[in-house]
């Protein structure tokens, strides 16, 4: 599909080939398009909230002669999919904590989801830990706005015996825990405040668009603590500073 943005396109190149994808708050169905002349499903479902937009992603599948093959679909969040219809999600152009709140109750019956959150990007990461693996973690840059796109797996067992990710990049080490009710969980104490807001699979491997981002927030929260020296603003500034550490 030509004339894609950034964003669109690295969601699109990242995403596995799969049986079926859902594209949960589709707005005019582009993406859902793109994923399947990429090859990516051989069915996919078109979803949103809003009717404007879903009519708007009908006339766009209509207009490629997709109808068989992409099914478009009124609904908010997970409610447009029936238990076990499709394993495989995508979830962009929203908040963080809007995403954990249609993931909440569902999120193990998924094996893949990929997320480009707007916002609450450590809480999508200490979400998604004890369920999935981020395989993928990367920063994209479109017309000067930074993109977060985040590629997580469901995890199994053998997922604990190795720590390192698909790409080859170090992760924080899996270690299981019994708590006090006797269930299972995972060790992230391993895991610094840096590394959960901007991720540590791009750190590691010193993404450049990551930088950029952290360089611009280093500038911008000087600026605002010369006007206006609050904790808070020097807090966040520590954390810009570390992340860029990674980057030697």
């Amino acid at each position: 599909m030509k004339g894609l943005g950034a964003r669109i396109q690295t969601m699109v190149d990242l995403y596995p080939v799969v049986d079926s994808i859902a594209d949960i708050g589709c707005d005019h169905g582009y993406t859902a398009i793109a994923l399947f002349e990429a090859g990516k499903a051989e069915k996919l479902f078109a979803c949103d909230i809003g009717k404007e937009p879903l009519e708007m992603a009908k006339k766009n599948v209509r207009f490629r002669g997709l109808e068989d093959k992409i099914i478009c679909r009124l609904g908010n969040g997970l409610e447009a999919l029936e238990k076990g219809e499709c394993k495989h999600l995508l979830l962009s152009g929203m908040g963080g904590m809007l995403m954990i709140q249609i993931l909440e109750k569902r999120i193990e019956e998924f094996e893949t989801i990929l997320l480009s959150p707007q916002s609450d990007y450590e809480k999508v990461r200490r979400f998604l830990y004890p369920y999935m693996e981020l395989v993928e973690d990367c920063y994209v840059k479109e017309k000067n706005k930074f993109y977060r796109i985040l590629l997580a797996k469901k995890r199994r067992n053998g997922d604990r015996e190795n720590n390192t990710s698909d790409t080859g990049a170090k992760v924080p080490e899996l270690k299981a825990t019994n708590s006090d009710a006797g269930e299972n969980h995972l060790d992230s104490s391993a895991i610094s405040k840096v590394e959960w807001e901007f991720g540590w699979l791009p750190l590691t491997k010193k993404d450049p668009v990551l930088k950029e981002l952290l360089e611009d927030e280093e500038r911008h929260l000087e600026e605002m603590l010369l006007k206006n020296p609050q904790k808070v603003i020097a807090e966040k500034l520590e954390w810009v500073k570390e992340g860029l550490g990674y980057f030697g």
